[in-house]
């Protein structure tokens, strides 16, 4: 299991309950804070304990630095142990539960959640994609609050809960406002910034779905543009065309293009993945009018006369906008393209 696959899949835990003794943690807004992320079990079921120093410290520089991870899964019979932090939240009031007091290296922590994982496709680390979790809190900032947020296509608006120095230790409050120009942004996502003229409450009523961006920030879902009514069942046929725009180390390749077909129409797709022992594996996403749509697809390849082969299957794991929710069955998926990656027709 690697460090980065089970942090993404966790970290839809960061913020969770964030319960001080009483229940109610006040005068957060950009208090640091960190966690222990503690993995018991064995692939594919993993169980995941998240203590916060939220209540009890503001987690010690000198404390926070002697930490060694694989050093107290040893001592305390864990699968893995993360170090989460340090982060900052952003709200300025949260009420919620916590679940037990324990100590770790002499310092108090709050267990603030559990988390099920279920499944090899649940520990791959994907940005920008929903993780939805079990939990009941209440967050609020104040009028007059400079809050971040990201927009996804579609018009879906996401609030950052709190921002980590984990991939950029540099990073700041001040920081903030000028992030987008930093964030890889995924095609008809924008992060914008302003100032609540009313507080804003989030209510997690026994569930929450939260993101990450690239540089391990933390955001929560607060609205959403999707018609109501009833899902519905459609055929998915789609064709498209593709170049090769990026490629990198340990196999990396980006793929962008056009598709279009039932049940979506016209699109822009931007594929990135793996090639490595004659597969395939990578995480699509397709823009389209009035939203997005992310998938996965996993295809071995044959090569022959300077041309590529690909024969696999994919699935749809969720979208954004009026494809918010979207999943599939398995999926056939196949792609031709010449060895340049220039001549992609799936």
């Amino acid at each position: 299991m690697r460090r980065g696959t089970l942090l993404v899949a966790v970290f839809a835990a960061l913020a969770a309950p964030a319960a001080a003794r009483a229940d109610v943690a006040r005068n957060l807004f950009n208090v640091r804070y960190c966690e222990f992320l503690e993995a018991k079990g064995a692939l594919p079921d993993v169980t995941v304990s998240v203590w916060n120093t939220i209540g009890f410290s503001t987690c010690p520089a000198k404390w926070w630095k002697r930490q060694d991870a694989a050093a107290t899964a040893k001592a305390r019979g864990d699968l893995l142990v993360l170090l989460n932090g340090p982060r900052h939240w952003l709200m300025d009031v949260a009420e919620g539960n916590a679940l037990g007091v324990d100590r770790f290296d002499g310092q108090k922590l709050h267990k603030v959640a559990t988390i099920s994982l279920h499944g090899a496709d649940a520990l791959k680390q994907r940005l920008y994609f929903d993780r939805t979790i079990t939990r009941n809190n209440i967050w609020t900032w104040k009028k007059g609050r400079r809050i971040f947020e990201l927009v996804a296509p579609g018009g879906d608006v996401y609030v950052m809960q709190s921002y980590s120095q984990i991939v950029d230790p540099k990073l700041t409050l001040r920081d903030l406002p000028g992030l987008g120009k930093r964030l890889s942004l995924p095609e008809g996502w924008r992060y914008r910034t302003r100032v609540l003229t009313k507080p804003l409450v989030l209510k997690a009523n026994g569930s929450a779905t939260v993101l990450q961006d690239d540089l391990q920030n933390t955001y929560q879902l607060y609205r959403t543009t999707k018609p109501k009514g009833a899902p519905a069942s459609h055929a998915v046929d789609l064709t498209g065309h593709t170049k090769t725009v990026k490629t990198g180390a340990g196999g990396f390749v980006e793929d962008k293009g056009t598709i279009t077909g039932a049940p979506f129409g016209d699109g822009t797709i931007d594929l990135q993945g793996t090639l490595a022992g004659g597969k395939l594996d990578a995480t699509y996403r397709v823009l389209l009018a009035g939203g997005s749509i992310i998938g996965t697809v996993s295809a071995p390849f044959t090569l022959k006369n300077g041309e590529v082969d690909f024969v696999g299957t994919g699935t749809l794991i969720g979208g954004t906008g009026r494809y918010r929710g979207i999943t599939s069955g398995t999926l056939n998926v196949h792609d031709h393209n010449t060895t340049d990656g220039q001549n992609g027709v799936f």
